[in-house]
């Protein structure tokens, strides 16, 4: 799989995984918040099984995007990333729930963060 591929994967679950946790101190980037969900990539494509590294990272973006601008951030970046794979889109919507991910889960990539 394609780097590019990887990056679609990984947007498509940085949506579902945006919550009310504790904020790091520094803003993230789109690239941080692909790295981790590198662990979870089988799984949001539907190739493998969710896994206790992917739960550490989905968990980690989740506590990292708390802020208006980072959840905006990583959801244009995530938007940009999913028009370029397939998601398995029913293992993107249970990632928050399997790894134990309180907070608002976005049902669709055509979130208008400007609102």
């Amino acid at each position: 799989m394609g780097y590019s591929s990887w990056r679609s994967l990984t947007a498509l679950v940085v949506l579902a995984l945006i919550s009310s946790t504790p904020a790091l101190t520094e803003a993230i980037s789109c690239t941080q918040a692909l790295q981790f969900l590198i662990p979870c990539q089988s799984f949001l494509l539907g190739v493998g099984e969710i896994s206790s590294p992917c739960c550490v990272g989905a968990q980690s973006l989740a506590r990292a995007t708390i802020s208006s601008k980072d959840q905006e951030t990583v959801i244009q970046c995530l938007q940009q990333v999913a028009l370029t794979v397939t998601v398995n889109l029913d293992n993107a919507k249970q990632l928050p729930q399997l790894c134990k991910i309180d907070g608002p889960v976005p049902e669709q990539l055509n979130i208008n963060c400007d609102a």
